[in-house]
């Protein structure tokens, strides 16, 4: 048998052939780490990309003032990620900064989600697509008017838990997330051809605590596992900056009015040999339940903006583009009122924050101000901007009638076995998800008693909803309102013999701000007293309403013909039929209804409450299709008999906002 033998010319070829061969499949390989946030071949930095030089920033070289908006990739559909950014970028916008919430990336301890609305990597990448920088906020706690400042309920298991300190279980958990997140996004920083030029450490922390040890634990967090780009922190007021400052961290100023007095107490704290920064001026304000909706005029804004790029600093317009309050994850404060301290008030579902891209993603006045003052003082960083991308279209799809419902029972009978304990226990000591107890929706209690019971106490306010029913007949609601409110129900539907009693509790949002985040536990505080007896012996059913009990709910065959006569909570179901598309933005009038739960094609789309302000729910067209579109109403109260969908958004009457006092520690 011959050997076999290739001419010069033929090896040649072959060699460019393998060689290109070889070459495509790096650059391949390259391409897709980077999409995924890794790059395991290329040498890692060590060295920030930002620099501050005297009084200013610096990147690959060049003088850059930050010119920043807030967006919350969390609070926006993905398939309007792109739209968003590039409306931003047209305002004349170089950076946009986002909060990472830990508690809706890891909702059960060890469970990680980072698909769909999660997906960070997918948003830095757009970002970096659209030709914006980034600093990137992932907390661990982030305040945002998120639930529980964005930590996962799930700490709250532990009775000794102290939050947002040195605690060892609780730094424990953070850095086996932060094992998860900081991967993802280290080959997105700057020195590695990322859009990620700074990253905070922690969140406005001086108006919590005074712990420099924890502030180092959670710099060494970032920095040990490749973080390299600027650190910065942000606090709002004098007493909290001297709290949170940190060496070798830039800080950073949060107000609205009077920049000159805050950016000269930054400078009695840091030195007057940094770079000026507000990393949160607030564009407008976010709204409570039962309150008005906040704005601030574009001009009057305008105004206020003038004076802090006349003073050469950089700025972050907090928030640019505010968003929605997606299913239960809306936060919650404590307001402090004269003689009935401790007001708690959970937030809306519209984070529209009158911000200069509104929730809907329409540019408005203040954005079109913001526009012309950013190329007027930063002519230089605004020379190329883009033109404005239009909006994109809304349609009124009228009226859908309401044909079937399902009864509270049916509800609990899909729900499964219930838990039996002595005791009712809070939402987070449940023995479900993996031992992480329940983190939000609503829980169900219930109780027998074999006498005529006439009065319910509460040995605590609920937290932070609770609506009674004997013998299934609805005696009233239990409102968490301050300390010591709404803790004993007279009640009239009893009998001789076997007496059944339901309370059902919901989690309105956890309180984001402040030392009271440490009480935030959920359900029946406590004891329940029966005439004057301690209740013992309960069943408790959590309603989560997880994607798998959603379809669990759609695909039974309880589900029974309107009209309803029910007058217990129940679901109510619908269908929008779109004949073609394209499918378009809507918002949803839920004015005829009283208060619940909005699901759309399975999604949690938030609250409704008749309450108010807010009066329509922003429906992106993504979550619709052209065809058959399921809407389920959990409807707490009374039902309408239809549903209404219009183009215009109706977040109710106003009352203009103003945020000009320090925030002094709470210590």
């Amino acid at each position: 048998m011959k050997g076999i033998s290739l001419r010069p010319v033929h090896l040649f070829r072959w060699l460019l052939i393998f060689g290109a061969i070889i070459t495509f499949t790096i650059w391949y390989i390259h391409r897709l780490n980077t999409a995924n946030g890794t790059l395991s071949m290329q040498q890692k930095v060590t060295k920030a990309s930002l620099e501050t030089k005297g009084v200013d920033f610096y990147l690959d070289g060049k003088k850059l003032r930050l010119l920043s908006g807030s967006i919350h990739y969390f609070r926006v559909v993905p398939e309007h990620w792109r739209d968003r950014l590039q409306k931003m970028k047209a305002a004349g916008l170089n950076t946009i900064t986002t909060y990472v919430p830990w508690n809706a990336h890891e909702p059960s301890r060890g469970t990680y989600h980072f698909k769909g609305i999660l997906d960070l990597v997918a948003f830095l990448n757009i970002c970096k697509e659209v030709g914006l920088h980034v600093i990137l906020r992932p907390g661990p706690y982030i305040c945002g008017e998120w639930e529980f400042g964005g930590l996962p309920s799930w700490l709250l298991r532990e009775d000794e838990m102290e939050i947002r300190s040195p605690y060892p279980t609780y730094i424990d958990a953070m850095e086996k997330y932060f094992d998860e997140l900081i991967p993802k996004v280290e080959y997105l920083q700057y020195g590695y051809g990322g859009p990620i030029i700074a990253v905070q450490v922690e969140n406005e922390y001086g108006s919590f605590g005074r712990s420099k040890n924890y502030l180092q634990q959670v710099k060494e967090a970032l920095t040990s596992r490749g973080i390299v780009e600027l650190l910065v922190s942000s606090e709002n007021g004098k007493i909290p900056m001297k709290n949170g400052f940190m060496q070798d961290v830039l800080m950073t100023a949060n107000f609205q009015e009077n920049a000159d007095r805050h950016f000269d107490d930054l400078i009695r704290v840091q030195g007057a040999d940094k770079p000026l920064m507000v990393m949160e001026f607030w564009s407008g304000w976010f709204d409570h339940w039962g309150e008005k909706h906040h704005i601030y005029s574009a001009t009057g804004f305008a105004t206020l903006v003038e004076d802090v790029l006349k003073r050469g600093a950089s700025i972050n317009l907090y928030m640019f583009h505010g968003g929605t309050n997606f299913g239960f994850m809306n936060g919650a404060n404590f307001q402090n009122q004269p003689q009935k301290k401790h007001i708690y008030i959970p937030t809306v579902t519209s984070y529209d924050y009158d911000a200069p891209i509104g929730e809907d993603g329409d540019v408005t006045k203040k954005f079109l101000k913001i526009r012309e003052l950013l190329q007027k003082y930063a002519p230089d960083e605004t020379k190329n901007i883009p033109p404005v991308p239009d909006n994109l279209s809304k349609k009124a799809y009228g009226k859908v009638e309401i044909t079937q419902y399902m009864t509270l029972d049916t509800l609990l009978e899909i729900n499964g076995k219930p838990i039996a304990d002595p005791e009712p226990l809070c939402m987070e000591k449940l023995p479900i998800n993996g031992n992480s107890g329940q983190g939000y929706g609503f829980i169900l209690y219930r109780t027998k008693t074999s006498k005529n019971p006439t009065q319910l106490k509460l040995a605590n306010p609920p937290h932070d909803r609770a609506q009674v029913f004997l013998n299934s007949n609805a005696e009233g609601v239990l409102q968490r309102i301050h300390d010591t409110s709404e803790t004993i129900l007279e009640m009239t539907s009893g009998k001789e013999g076997e007496n059944i009693i339901e309370i059902l509790v919901e989690n309105q949002g956890r309180v984001n701000y402040g030392n009271d985040i440490r009480i935030e536990r959920k359900g029946i505080i406590g004891d329940v007293f029966l005439n004057g007896i301690k209740a013992e012996q309960w069943e408790m059913f959590p309603l989560e309403f997880k994607k798998s009990y959603l379809e669990a709910v759609t695909n039974s065959a309880k589900w029974f013909e309107m009209p309803s006569h029910e007058k217990r909570p129940g679901l109510y179901r619908g269908t929008l039929e779109i004949k073609s598309g394209p499918v378009s933005d809507t918002y949803l009038d839920m004015s005829d209804w009283v208060k619940g739960v909005i699901f759309v094609n399975g999604f949690n789309l938030g609250r409704y409450w008749n309450v108010g302000p807010q009066k329509t729910y922003y429906l992106p067209g993504p979550l619709l299709k052209v065809g058959k579109n399921e809407i389920v109403i959990f409807e707490l109260h009374q039902n309408a008999d239809s549903l209404k969908f219009t183009n215009k958004p109706d977040l109710g009457d106003t009352v203009h906002v103003r945020n000009d006092e320090d925030i002094d520690s709470a210590l």
